[in-house]
């Protein structure tokens, strides 16, 4: 009877092992990371502190990015990370040279060298971070900042920020608005905009249904429907209106949606801590 039983846990192991050994082989590989960070230096960097939470919230963007990498074999790793700057007419900020220094493409970089690199921006990051403060604060003034053209920019770069074969996260650290100092080049058609000036036309309590009624909204762009997009940094200019983050987060997510886009998230502005552990439960 003992011989009996003990075969038995013998065979019950061996199938138990056998299916686990097929589950393994069954299991699709992950797919490797692509973080991009975008970022919006129009004049809500003035508000206090605002450009210390949009650091906060990319150094832990980065960190995500540097424990995954290292988690799953940083020699075989071909995650990406990069922060771009949305242009801003006047503005002296050299974008093309902090966006050189803060990026990091591991599918791109030699076998050898991906470590180094990695350890390399890790260590930089905070003062390269430091420094772009410091020149994108070049005015106290907020008539001497033009507003960022999100719509343009992502009309144009969307589609490229996403890889092929990734998972693609996009993290949009702006106040959500889509306005300039002149609205002379924003484009109309019926009630979609590219620009988020009328939300003035939206003040009464009902302003989803007549939004809805009239189809107003952002022109839809193309986007890659698979990437999951993450807007961050939300605020109302109007404090005797409060449900302007409201708006803006409903807009955001009528114009991604129509873009294509299936995953959205959004957080508001709040306290650096706040924002971060919203931030961290998104990623992957």
């Amino acid at each position: 009877m003992k011989n009996i039983i003990y075969t038995l846990s013998l065979l019950l192991a061996s199938s138990l092992l056998f299916i686990s050994c097929n589950k393994e082989k069954t299991k699709k590989p992950s797919k490797p990371l692509n973080y991009t960070v975008i970022l919006d230096l129009s004049d809500r960097i003035l508000l206090p502190e605002q450009l210390d939470k949009d650091i906060y919230l990319i150094e832990k963007f980065f960190k995500g990015f540097e424990k995954n990498s290292r988690r799953n074999l940083i020699l075989t790793s071909k995650n990406r990370f990069s922060v771009k700057i949305i242009p801003q007419k006047n503005s002296p900020l050299s974008m093309e040279h902090y966006e050189d220094l803060l990026q990091l493409y591991l599918d791109e970089t030699n076998v050898e060298l991906k470590n180094k690199s990695l350890s390399t921006l890790s260590k930089t990051l905070p003062s390269v971070l430091q420094s772009l403060k410091k020149e994108a604060l070049f005015s106290k003034t907020s008539n001497d900042y033009f507003g960022v053209d999100i719509w343009a920019y992502l009309h144009d770069n969307g589609i490229g920020l996403s890889k092929s074969g990734y998972q693609n996260t996009v993290l949009v650290l702006t106040d959500g608005y889509f306005d300039f100092e002149s609205q002379a080049h924003v484009i109309k058609e019926k009630n979609q905009y590219t620009s988020t000036r009328f939300l003035n036309e939206l003040t009464s309590t009902d302003w989803k249904q007549i939004s809805e009624t009239k189809a107003y909204g952002l022109l839809p762009i193309q986007l890659d429907k698979s990437t999951t997009w993450i807007v961050a940094g939300i605020s109302g200019k109007k404090a005797n209106d409060i449900l302007q983050t409201e708006k803006i987060t409903y807009f955001w997510k009528k114009w991604l949606t129509q873009s294509g886009v299936t995953a959205t998230q959004f957080i508001l502005n709040s306290s650096k801590t706040n924002m971060s552990s919203n931030l961290l439960k998104q990623l992957h």
